[in-house]
């Protein structure tokens, strides 16, 4: 395949692309990116004297070295392979396990470079924004780093600083990747039905959105408001006068991070009431907000010392609408109820393929739930079942929306928090209350009616709008208007493979009519001596030529052949 032309908009940060990949012997990646002609010959021996990634001879599995890869990449792959990691609808599972324990450490800015972005945004001298402010930070990532500071009243608080260089960095970086997904996306079908520049667009948003600490704060104070009059959870206060686009305030919560089970049992903290606590919280930002906390990671979690379950991080959220949301329950329901026809309706209604074959997907899906048979909703291994569902979505590429998607990934990685606190923990239990109450919600009378009105509403408007919009049509068709737009896919291998014939023909009625020429000169009689040995020159060439010709289509012919 070759290479998109756009490399050389960022032809640095693309050969370091292919370095690392290559280095990490992801060498199908270069290849379907078009990068491998970047990759240099030295990090490809070095990988090359080195086991395949995943055979037996390598240490590491494929899926960590895509890990590794993303870590020396830097803070966007960092971003978007954290954030791809909920998406098991799109990933495999095994990938997503890796993809979660993804590093995002690196060594932290000089104080003097944190000082000069906060003076730089506020316009004020840092001793009049902080009564006193840490100049060792609390924690440093790629993006950002944490300091402790205090407030004027003495508030212990957490101030958040972005890195001065990480916009420019990011932007270079999605750049580069939304060209690469548009560059592969229209150039071959490895992805099916997989909309790869939605997902690439979907992802740069979501990078774009941790850089702009506004939006972070906004989340923040969003699920601050929500839960202030919680008692089992704790979410820090947003400092709106000591917050821009690039510093962020918050309350500092002082805690014993989750992922740290040893302290946390050392600290004499009840797990189990922990992983309750949090994993509750959750459920209700899913089933009653509609807005939730996008990062579960254990160690954005803090164990706080009234017992207190703590969020941090607040850059990346979901949003759920209500039509996921029921989709979800109905999934559930019919989990329960043995009720494989709703199953399957439900995940074709949420599937945006339109090709999807019912008969077999109800197949698959009548197995499965064939699985929790008479199985009370407290009892379900939720998981297992998402995990499974998941697996149907993924394997008949039905493409669902991304935050029904982001739903059951979410819920699969919440179990494994609570497990990973308590070895006991029943997440169906803690989910059954918020799952009764969606259904009985649904079952109101008011609610009945008012779906009811709004089907009724949207069918009136359809009906009113069938005379113009038919009309419309005729008119256009009447006026020769009317176009139909094929946009075929797949074609680009083709063309380019025909391309290459044409020019191969070409080339070879060039050489046989310089070989006619040629002889048909040296048979001639009373020819100068200096026109026979231009002759004589010239068939040697086209005979060189017609043997470098046949070599180079045999090689061809052989290299796509170690490449299939």
């Amino acid at each position: 395949m070759s290479s998109p032309p756009q490399i050389r908009k960022h032809l640095n940060r693309h050969r370091q692309i292919a370095t690392v990949l290559a280095e990490e012997g992801l060498f199908a990646t270069l290849d379907v990116t078009g990068l491998g002609k970047l990759a240099p010959s030295r990090a490809r021996r070095a990988s090359r004297g080195t086991a395949t990634p995943g055979s037996p001879g390598d240490p590491l599995t494929t899926e960590q070295h895509v890990r590794r890869a993303l870590e020396r990449l830097g803070p966007t792959f960092i971003k978007a392979g954290q954030a791809v990691a909920t998406r098991i609808d799109v990933i495999p599972p095994e990938l997503a396990r890796e993809l979660r324990k993804l590093q995002d450490e690196v060594p932290a800015e000089p104080f003097e470079t944190v000082k000069a972005v906060i003076e730089a945004d506020f316009e004020t001298p840092l001793q009049e924004l902080f009564a006193t402010f840490d100049p060792e930070p609390a924690a440093a990532a790629s993006l950002g780093q944490v300091h402790w500071a205090t407030l004027d009243d003495g508030t212990r608080v957490a101030v958040k600083v972005q890195r001065p260089a990480a916009r420019r960095q990011v932007e270079v970086d999605i750049d580069i990747a939304l060209t690469q997904a548009r560059w592969v996306a229209e150039r071959t079908d490895l992805f099916g039905d997989l909309d790869l520049v939605a997902i690439a667009e979907e992802f740069a948003c979501a990078v774009r959105d941790e850089l702009d600490y506004l939006k972070e704060a906004g989340n923040a104070d969003r699920l601050w408001r929500a839960f202030r009059d919680d008692h089992t959870v704790a979410f820090p206060r947003v400092y709106w006068e000591r917050t821009t686009g690039r510093v962020l305030t918050l309350d500092r919560l002082d805690g014993v991070s989750m992922n740290r089970v040893d302290l946390l049992d050392e600290g004499g903290f009840d797990r189990s009431e922990l992983a309750r606590r949090g994993i509750s919280c959750y459920l209700r930002q899913m089933f009653e907000l509609g807005f939730f906390h996008a990062d579960p990671h254990p160690g954005n979690y803090l164990a706080l010392p009234d017992g207190r379950v703590g969020f941090t991080d607040f850059g990346r959220v979901g949003r759920i609408s209500d039509a996921s949301r029921d989709r979800f329950v109905d999934l559930v329901w019919a989990a329960v109820n043995r009720d494989p026809q709703l199953a399957t309706d439900t995940l074709v209604a949420v599937s945006g393929n339109l090709d999807v074959d019912e008969r077999e997907l109800h197949r698959e899906v009548s197995r499965l739930i064939g699985k929790y048979h008479g199985v009370e909703l407290g009892r379900i291994e939720f998981g297992e079942l998402m995990t499974e569902t998941l697996g149907l979505i993924r394997g008949y590429r039905l493409g669902v929306p991304s935050d029904f998607a982001l739903l059951l990934g979410t819920l699969v990685v919440l179990e494994g928090v609570g497990t990973m606190l308590d070895p006991g923990f029943d997440f169906a239990t803690n989910a059954k209350p918020f799952a009764d109450r969606v259904v009985a919600d649904r079952l109101r009378p008011e609610a009945v009616f008012g779906r009811a009105t709004n089907s009724w509403r949207r069918a009136v408007r359809l009906i009113d709008a069938i005379p113009d919009t038919a009309d419309r049509v005729l008119r256009r068709l009447a006026h020769g208007e009317a176009t139909i737009n094929i946009r075929p896919t797949g074609y680009r291998v083709l063309l380019d493979e025909l391309h290459e014939l044409v020019n191969r023909l070409a080339f070879a009625l060039v050489v046989a009519a310089l070989v006619i020429g040629f002889s048909t000169l040296l048979g001639q009689t009373g020819v100068p001596s200096w026109a026979r040995t231009v002759g004589e020159v010239g068939l040697v060439l086209a005979f060189v030529v017609t043997l470098w010709f046949f070599g180079s289509i045999i090689f061809a012919h052989h290299r796509r052949r170690r490449r299939d």
